[in-house]
């Protein structure tokens, strides 16, 4: 965790306040040039391949060199998470339509998660309260407000719909496309093992279900299904469970 909590908010605000002339020779780096380098390294091999090491390979520079930009690598990992959510892209959230709005800010996070998959596994310790996160979240709470819940309520609403998002990207990311004739492979072999009198609702609801979806499992339709139950929950929050 970085130590210095003021130091990595004046970071990730650095673009807000005006720099101060710098003495001594020109960066060979940006902050900026060096959080790029990053997140390209974490979209091509994951959250675990980010490291100040790494990262300086990546520049063609030594580890140390990178420390007089950020102060650690949790720094740089909210830094990272910082500037994808700033670049990310969203949708109209002015639809008079509630439904539709936050329908299209889970299709937003997801797609964010999709795109930089290192950004569900991480667990920062410093939460990244930059521009971008910041913005993200005065946008998203302003397509929740309409319906007129509770502070704590409309918070709550957009974490899950943002945690549903992003372990569902993790499902989408690691989803196989349904093979039309799997079930007519895989049904005749299971019911072998899989009978009504061993397996009664496994046999009956699972076999509807493989028959429907030609695979044990698809993530396309968990996220439609879970997605459009999590709204429906957030109805019933709001008076007569209409907003």
């Amino acid at each position: 965790m970085t130590e210095d909590i003021p130091g990595l908010i004046a970071l990730l605000w650095r673009h807000e306040r005006t720099a101060s002339p710098r003495r001594g020779p020109k960066p060979r780096f940006t902050v900026d040039r060096l959080v790029s380098a990053a997140i390209e390294l974490a979209d091509a091999e994951g959250a675990d391949a980010v490291s100040m090491r790494g990262v300086a390979t990546a520049l063609g520079s030594s580890a140390m060199s990178l420390y007089s930009y950020v102060p650690d690598k949790s720094a740089l990992i909210a830094l990272m998470a910082d500037q994808v959510t700033a670049a990310m892209r969203h949708g109209d959230y002015d639809d008079p339509d509630w439904r539709a709005r936050l329908d299209r800010l889970a299709h937003d996070n997801l797609d964010l998660h999709l795109a930089h998959p290192w950004l569900g596994t991480i667990r920062a310790e410093t939460p990244p309260l930059g521009p971008g996160v910041i913005g993200k979240y005065e946008r998203e709470l302003a397509a929740i407000m309409p319906l007129g819940l509770s502070a704590v309520d409309t918070d709550a609403s957009l974490s899950l719909i943002i945690g549903f998002a992003r372990s569902s990207a993790a499902d989408l990311a690691a989803a196989v496309a349904p093979d039309p004739g799997w079930w007519q492979v895989a049904g005749p072999a299971l019911a072998e093992h899989v009978t009504p009198e061993r397996f009664p609702l496994a046999d009956a609801i699972g076999s509807a279900a493989g028959a429907e979806h030609n695979a044990a499992y698809d993530a396309r339709h968990a996220w439609r299904f879970g997605l459009d139950r999590i709204l429906d929950g957030i109805a019933s929050m709001t008076e007569s469970g209409k907003a």
